[in-house]
């Protein structure tokens, strides 16, 4: 009974990870720059579902789950990368084609708008914007409140216009 069990949650967290999987990519892509990172970021988050679930934890929501583990994991490789950096990541050429460069210019004004406000807003804009989660979603994924997702997203959304405005002056 068991195995079967254990199944039909695999089963269901497939279908689960074939429905979010593009978002959760385009989510880690914002975050890290890169599609390579992306991929292995949710490969290594869907492992650890998968591996935590042999051993008995169920979420409740494993979407929420998996975009938590995503965000997780994002900010480990964010770190990581930083004590490493020997080259700024703009002064590398290794970079191909032309969207490539419009896909580069793009995340590094949109880096740049971001790390002006706190994480945790920032936090809630990407995975509005690129994870494309509702609010509500937001709230289950991060544990926190409805009403402060909602505010995270208008005070960092205002932060970054004011910023913007005044970058463009």
């Amino acid at each position: 009974m068991k195995l079967f069990t254990l199944r039909n949650k695999a089963n269901d967290n497939t279908l689960t990870l074939q429905a979010e999987r593009s978002r959760l990519l385009q989510y880690a892509r914002y975050r890290l720059g890169s599609d390579d990172e992306a991929e292995d970021i949710v490969q290594d988050a869907w492992l650890s579902l998968c591996q935590k679930q042999s051993e008995g934890f169920a979420p409740a929501n494993v979407s929420a789950y998996l975009f938590r583990a995503v965000s997780n994991l994002c900010v480990s490789r964010q770190r990581e990368a930083a004590r490493w950096r020997q080259v700024p990541y703009e002064t590398q050429s290794h970079l191909p084609a032309a969207e490539t460069e419009n896909f580069e210019e793009e995340f590094q004004r949109i880096r740049r708008l971001l790390s002006l406000i706190p994480d945790e807003q920032a936090e809630v804009i990407q995975l509005r914007y690129y994870g494309d989660k509702s609010f509500r979603e937001i709230a289950d994924i991060l544990d926190i409140p409805l009403s402060t997702a909602k505010s995270r997203f208008v005070y960092g959304m205002d932060k970054i216009r004011q910023s913007f405005t005044s970058l463009n002056r």
